[in-house]
């Protein structure tokens, strides 16, 4: 079989590669050939949007192309469907890419992954669709077979119907029409209490999230980065939470030197209330047991005055490292990095607050996270939980009486969160439940008002 021939600096032909990543990790993967590429920052981020976009939107794209192919069953060879998929999401997703550019850069794309014989057929499926799906339509989106939803108010009329019947098989609809695995959909329907409520946490899982920072306190202030990046000709607002700023400015924001000197951190204002809700206060003494990237463990830093200590826990090396350099660049001296394979050496009862923000199934995080969607199944949540139970029972083991034990996660999932939390407070008499908070992800249409999704509890050791 002939190797294939790709341009590697054309975003389409990087976008398709990393969609076929076998590692299943498209983020990683188009990080790694856009960097590798060497694209300028417009071709970069098109890779980016159309690689992330596509693997967000996987199953409208999937249910898309089978509605209009003439023959819905058929295996398409190679890297077909990934090309497919791609040229779909530019023609009813973005609206900024010209129609004619999105068809004959995909019939050209077959053709350098060695599927001319194929070239046909994408032409004309694609313009097939062009026909026979409307230009968008504004206001809210009707749950219908015909109706592809856009953007929380935004929708296209489709003249197949290619979404299950919503009235007949609730479950089947949410999947397909926003782009859930079966088993999330069910679960949303039925712990959401409501098609009309699923499809509101599923509509905030499709947005393009903003990238949200948390001011540092100790280096300056919400309105003195604001100034600051204004001069610096970035686009940025106050966060409504009064502790961060919304960067509308799409450059990598470690390049900013608000960022490199310490003032920012990217924090998600669901993360930064988890952090809120410990209380830290200076001089206390801190463990955080799933530390890395070090977002929260700098966070109570801040909050702590950097004063203190905190002994901040991870499983590798690598993800210590980070916490470390998180730390330089803040300026924050009173962290400890150890292995997680240390901790049993810690002093029980020695610790004044600890933090469990525990591996979870990230539905709460899909905005930002396009493939943990693909992940989610029934065991993979079940061996999440066991592991879930044993961390924050094995947190609550290092809380002095009197101190305080937060548990959360980035899930909105009841069996990771309340569950759990639930189970840990009737196992673990001496740790009283004492608050718990579950956060829907919101703010679609305010970037100013966006928080991601997730839970925390908080427990009173006696």
């Amino acid at each position: 079989m002939k190797a294939m021939v790709i341009a590697i600096s054309n975003p389409r032909d990087l976008a398709v590669l990393a969609l076929r990543d076998r590692d299943g990790n498209v983020s990683a993967s188009i990080e790694r050939r856009v960097a590798a590429a060497g694209l300028s920052p417009t071709d970069g981020h098109l890779a980016r949007e159309l690689a992330l976009g596509v693997e967000r939107r996987r199953a409208s794209l999937e249910a898309i192309a089978c509605g209009y192919l003439v023959q819905p069953g058929r295996n398409l060879p190679g890297a077909l469907n990934q090309i497919i998929a791609v040229a779909i999401y530019q023609l009813l997703y973005l609206e900024r890419i010209p129609a004619f550019a999105a068809v004959n850069e995909a019939v050209e794309q077959a053709e350098r992954f060695h599927h001319r014989r194929q070239s046909g057929l994408v032409n004309g499926l694609l313009r097939t669709i062009l026909r026979k799906v409307s230009d968008v339509q504004h206001g809210p989106v009707p749950a219908a077979r015909d109706v592809i939803p856009i953007a929380p108010e935004s929708y296209r009329r489709s003249e197949a119907p290619v979404f299950p019947d919503p009235a007949d098989r609730a479950a089947a609809y949410l999947a397909a029409a926003y782009s859930l695995p079966m088993e999330l959909a069910e679960r949303w329907i039925d712990n959401l209490g409501s098609l009309d409520k699923a499809v509101a946490v599923a509509t905030q899982a499709n947005v393009r999230a903003p990238l949200i920072v948390r001011v540092n306190s100790a280096r300056a202030t919400v309105q003195a980065v604001l100034a600051e990046l204004a001069a610096a000709g970035v686009a940025a607002r106050a966060h409504e939470n009064g502790l961060s700023i919304v960067l509308d400015d799409t450059r990598d924001v470690t390049r900013l030197d608000a960022f490199v000197r310490g003032a920012i951190q990217p924090q998600d204002p669901t993360a930064t209330g988890v952090v809120l809700a410990c209380v830290p206060r200076p001089g206390m003494k801190v463990l955080d047991l799933c530390a890395a990237p070090g977002t929260k463990t700098t966070h109570l830093a801040e909050l702590m005055g950097n004063q203190g200590g905190i002994v901040a826990a991870d499983v590798s090396r690598e993800k210590l490292d980070r916490v470390t350099e998180s730390c330089r660049r803040m300026g924050i001296t009173i962290v400890q990095p150890i292995l997680a394979d240390s901790v049993g050496s810690l002093e029980s009862g020695g610790f004044d607050l600890a933090l469990a923000d525990v591996p979870c199934s990230n539905t709460g995080v899909l905005a930002r996270r396009a493939e943990a969607r693909w992940r989610f199944s029934h065991e993979a949540l079940s061996k999440l939980v066991e592991d879930q139970k044993f961390l924050a029972r094995a947190a609550g083991h290092f809380v002095r009486p009197g101190g305080r034990l937060v548990y959360s996660t980035c899930s909105i999932e009841p069996q990771e969160n309340g569950e759990v939390a639930r189970w840990l407070a009737r196992s673990e008499p001496r740790l009283r439940l004492i608050r718990e908070e579950l956060t829907l992800p919101a703010g679609a249409a305010d970037p100013t008002a966006w928080h991601d999704g997730g839970y925390l509890a908080v427990f009173e050791a006696r």
